[in-house]
């Protein structure tokens, strides 16, 4: 198999009576089988054809998640472009750029709101030929001047017959070695560079992923993360290829709805929404009244006794697996019903650092979490667990099949492999700053083996901070530490050019609130909790208990709480949900000044 349009007609073939999209039809989901999804995909790239799409030539997709996205990045590659897919909460401002180094003729957006983006520089643009709009209900532009995505496909179904043998032809040709997709790397700092990811980079990570997670045919899955993101775009790929149906989520408020209608087999994640489901559980079980309040939190107990015991290696004993059937009887299976994860096999999670401590709270609530780690350069697993296999939690598993890894003499993870890009698109000095003589990709990430040979995640080279007086601190490990208190929801280090480590928190607030409300104390709003004496001396005890063991200029001395969750909207997020540490200290800068004084 020498591409991904040849998975894809490989997956149609197999799993042809298959469900291959979910759709929502009010209450009732709606399947669309891998036959009709595949006649669908060759009208498209039949459109393609038609409107005279080139091989090489560069298709940008500007959308959120829908079965749409999918459609229009498998009927490109299948006439030979390169997909460049953009995040769509991208301004069009950072929009400019981007289709202006790729010299996109073609780009491809969702609706009017994206449409209007593309219109509001379309002076800046003028390599750009054509808009194709999957959704121009609200558009007020001129009919003539963009192509609808139904329009696309009838004039690919009309022309089908002749344009069928050209289609082909160009499926053919692909190699491994060509250009699939050019993802601009969103970062958390520095100016956006292109990752050139060939065919055989993604069907490499589909290959070995395959294998190192053990899916099945027919498995359900749930997309929420955005498929402009490499790591779900290569687990769409991973998922049509053992014949998955998938429900393409359209926005975070349906999420929890959307779990529940489909209950997904598998589910892709980021350590934050695994956060937000824990202090959605952990809140619903607190506020529980009588018995059923009891019970409940009996069973919190527990999970927290067997997960403690599995992570130790230790077995149960008789009285504890009593204890812990019981409380799956009454609780734990409830629970995971009521937030559609009751036929979950295990989800994976990446992006981000994921709290020991979390993991490990799932564990005993029934559901397994499988780390991965990667980066968009390697297309992007470089290691991940197998969810059949013991779990580490402060590990991110081991490197899979057919890849090297190694540390550096600095700590730096390098790896080596069919899975690291072609390079940056049109940078040959920053590649070469990646990518050394010798292949080694230099991932910026610092880590060491295990005893079991998994790697643990110690930093990025770049957040190391300096203090005034020298020191150096990882912030990485001393957050996600702290991350395990149940009072502390997000958080930042702070410490370059500092006498000592401080901190901008983001506390759980109706734990907090209730916390110090025990205390006989009144909080109107999230404003004066933050203000609250008692909220402070509370999270520094929190920050005092998790920091035993660091040294002395490792611990935070001051800290300061906020009013308001770092979140997309302030910028303060990367579309991956991790945090941007510029933008955050630029955003609370008054606050980390006076903490600096």
């Amino acid at each position: 198999m020498k591409s991904l349009p040849a998975l894809v007609r490989q997956a149609v073939a197999d799993h042809a009576d298959r469900p291959a999209v979910l759709l929502k039809d009010g209450g009732n989901l709606v399947e669309v089988s891998y036959r009709a999804f595949g006649e669908r995909l060759d009208q498209l790239a039949c459109g393609l054809l038609d409107l005279g799409v080139t091989a090489g030539e560069r298709v940008v997709l500007l959308s959120e998640n829908c079965p749409e996205w999918v459609e229009a990045d498998v009927a490109s590659l299948a006439v030979g472009a390169t997909t460049v897919p953009l995040y769509p909460s991208l301004p069009a401002e950072q929009i400019a750029p981007l289709v202006q180094r790729v010299r996109a003729r073609l780009v491809i957006v969702e609706d009017q709101h994206q449409y209007a983006k593309i219109e509001s520089i379309r002076e800046q643009l003028p390599s750009v030929e054509r808009v194709v709009v999957f959704r121009p209900e609200k558009l007020t532009a001129a009919a003539d001047s963009y192509v609808t995505w139904a329009d696309l496909a009838a004039r690919g179904a009309a022309a089908r017959d002749e344009l069928q043998p050209r289609l082909a032809a160009r499926e053919a040709a692909l190699r491994e070695s060509d250009i699939a997709t050019i993802i601009f790397t969103s970062g958390t700092t520095g100016v956006p560079k292109g990752a050139m990811l060939t065919h055989g980079n993604l069907l490499f990570n589909v290959q070995t992923c395959l294998q190192r997670l053990h899916l099945e045919a027919g498995e359900r899955f749930v997309t929420f993360l955005p498929l402009s993101h490499v790591f779900q775009r290569m687990v769409t790929f991973l998922g049509i290829s053992v014949g998955a149906a998938n429900l393409y989520n359209e926005s975070l408020r349906a999420l929890g709805p959307n779990l529940v209608k489909v209950r997904p087999t598998v589910l892709i994640s980021v350590p934050r929404f695994l956060e937000l489901i824990r202090e959605r559980v952990s809140d619903g079980i607190q506020n529980k009244t009588g018995l059923a309040g009891v019970i409940a939190r009996w069973a919190l107990q527990v999970a927290d006794q067997v997960s403690r015991a599995y992570v130790e290696g230790r077995p149960l004993s008789g009285w504890l697996k009593l204890q812990q059937r019981l409380a799956e009887q009454r609780v734990f299976s409830a629970v995971r019903e009521q937030i559609g994860l009751d036929r979950l096999r295990f989800t994976v999670a990446g992006g981000a650092a994921l709290p020991p401590e979390l993991g490990r709270w799932f564990y005993g609530l029934g559901i397994r979490i499988c780390q991965g780690y990667g980066l968009t350069e390697t297309a992007p697993v470089v290691t991940i667990n197998d969810p059949r296999e013991q779990l580490r939690f402060d590990c991110i598993g081991r490197p899979v099949a057919g890849i090297e890894v190694k540390i550096a003499d600095d700590g730096e993870i390098l790896t080596r492999g069919p899975h690291v890009m072609a390079g940056y698109f049109e940078m040959p000095a920053e590649t070469a700053e990646a990518i050394d003589a010798d292949g080694w990709f230099h991932t910026g990430d610092i880590g060491r083996w295990v005893a079991d040979g998994q790697i643990q995640i110690t930093d990025r080279k770049k957040n190391i901070m300096v203090l005034a007086n020298g020191k150096n601190v990882a912030p990485v490990p001393i957050e996600s530490r702290l991350l395990e208190s149940p009072l502390i929801n997000q958080l930042m280090l702070i410490g370059d050019h500092q006498n000592v480590v401080t901190a901008l928190i983001v506390p759980s607030f109706e734990a907090l609130q209730r916390e110090v409300e025990a205390k006989g104390e009144s909080v109107a709003d999230r404003a004066a909790l933050c203000a609250s004496k008692t909220a402070e001396k509370l999270v520094r005890a929190e920050i005092s208990r998790l920091s035993g063991d660091l040294a002395p200029f490792e611990m935070v001395r001051k800290f300061r709480l906020l009013p308001r969750e770092l979140d997309l909207e302030h910028n303060e997020m990367t579309p991956t949900l991790k945090i941007r540490r510029r933008e955050v200290l630029a955003n609370w800068a008054s606050l980390v000044a006076e903490m600096a004084e």
